[in-house]
């Protein structure tokens, strides 16, 4: 009888008894399975699985059908091992397409990130160009205020310079004007000094001329 005419169920339960005793045992293992029978198990350790794992194994090495169920064994493991390739290539296939993509969107986020550091450092300028003329208009204000100031205050130092020579020049002319007065006046005294000692010398010359005609009146009368 070969494989292909065993009943679905046998099929099954010979693939099944297979695998356990793939995955639980090793060659030899029934033997270590029998030593261990007595052993104390450790925390991990399972003597069921164990025994059942050898218990399958004897099963199938005692069927006629041995050769063919390791074969299928095989060919399903290395289906397996062809799938789990298969999965494998698609895992890195899909990492790889993962980190293209994180990839790209490192790059976007930085380009994006440099956008927006251009877009800031380009309002950050217009910020401080705004800043610069505003603080240049002020200070050309500030200037055009101290200027005016300044003007003022050489227009009020130009108009107390004016009306103190004005003052000067009034003062000067006062003390002109008295200066000439005291001059006419005592131009004035002196005129009528002068005047009365010349009235005071004719009356005394005239006196004089009185005295000398009477004495002389007298010494002709006399004579006579």
């Amino acid at each position: 009888m070969s494989l292909r005419s065993m009943s679905r169920h046998s099929r099954a339960w010979l693939v099944g008894g297979a695998a356990a005793a793939a995955a639980c045992m090793a060659p030899g293992a029934v033997a270590l399975a029998d030593k261990k029978k007595d052993e104390p198990s450790g925390p991990y350790f399972d003597p069921e699985a164990l025994e059942r794992g050898a218990k399958a194994l004897r099963e199938i090495n005692s069927s006629p059908y041995a050769k063919q169920v390791i074969d299928l064994t095989r060919q399903q493991e290395v289906t397996k091992q062809q799938e789990a390739k298969a999965k494998e290539s698609e895992f890195k296939a899909q990492a790889a397409q993962y980190a293209k993509e994180q990839e790209h969107t490192r790059w976007e986020e930085q380009r994006r990130t440099m956008q927006e550091e251009a877009q800031r450092q380009a309002q950050l300028g217009q910020y401080n160009d705004e800043l610069a003329r505003k603080r240049q208009q002020a200070e050309h204000e500030l200037q055009r205020q101290r200027n005016q100031e300044l003007v003022a205050m050489q227009e009020q130092a130009a108009a107390r310079k004016e009306a103190e020579r004005l003052r000067i020049e009034q003062q000067i002319q006062a003390e002109r004007r008295a200066a000439d007065q005291h001059a006419a006046e005592l131009q004035k005294e002196v005129e009528r000094a002068r005047m009365l000692a010349e009235a005071e010398g004719r009356i005394k010359e005239n006196r004089e001329n009185e005295d000398v005609n009477r004495r002389a009146a007298l010494l002709k009368y006399q004579e006579e």
